[in-house]
């Protein structure tokens, strides 16, 4: 099997949507409660970001291919 590159976005937003899974799941044993108000754009803003690590990590990961093909 070939091994394939990390995709750093779908990680990153996995452990996203988990941790906000747990929040929920906490809340619903204990009295603390996460705001959907607070959720929602805590949520959109950690993807924003997650997708720019992402683009920065794919940039990186392409430059670095072109320079190795232009050393040749």
């Amino acid at each position: 099997m070939r091994k394939h590159s990390l995709d750093v976005f779908s990680l990153l937003s996995g452990l996203l949507v988990v941790a906000f899974a747990v929040a929920y799941l906490a809340g619903a044993i204990t009295d603390y409660r996460l705001d959907g108000r607070l959720a929602f754009p805590l949520l959109l803003v950690g993807l924003g970001v997650a997708g720019l690590v992402g683009a920065l990590v794919a940039q990186r990961r392409s430059d670095r291919e072109l320079d190795s093909g232009s050393t040749e």
